[in-house]
């Protein structure tokens, strides 16, 4: 098939690929859409259970706290937020905490985190916008190559 693709159009397609999904693949999908579906995935299934804040770690300004809790189950999980400018709370506050049943370890979120705008809504459109911008930039090489 890829000899079907170089042939009949020039190698040209090929960069306009890498160069479009490259980009795709290793900002759009991990850094802004899939944050939305795993919010989105705890609003609708999610278990709202207590936590309490077991730590902070500081790295270049920012912060991220670890939250420890017990899923329904009986089984101990922990979740650690991501960089944010300040803190949701001290060390051996309760907080409440969202998980996905499915995947407690790897799903979570803080009802405080819930509640606010997702920063992945920015990534994801300036994801998109820098997509747009390559197509735009990238499509008349292609073409002029391709002829």
């Amino acid at each position: 098939m890829l000899e079907w693709v170089v042939e009949g159009y020039g190698w040209a397609w090929l960069g306009y690929l890498f160069v479009v999904l490259l980009p795709t693949a290793i900002f759009v999908i991990p850094f802004g859409a899939y944050p939305l579906l795993v919010d989105r995935r705890l609003r609708k299934a999610g278990v709202a259970v207590t936590s309490v804040c077991t730590d902070a770690s500081w790295s270049e300004g920012r912060v991220s706290e670890e939250f420890h809790f017990t899923t329904l189950d009986g089984l101990g999980a922990f979740y650690r937020s991501p960089l944010a400018d300040g803190r949701m709370c001290r060390d051996g506050e309760r907080v409440g905490i969202v998980y996905d049943p499915r995947a407690p370890h790897r799903r979570a979120r803080t009802e405080i985190e819930l509640s606010r705008k997702s920063p992945a809504r920015r990534d994801l459109g300036c994801g998109l916008l820098l997509l747009l911008l390559l197509h735009v930039l990238m499509l008349p090489f292609v073409i002029l190559f391709a002829l």
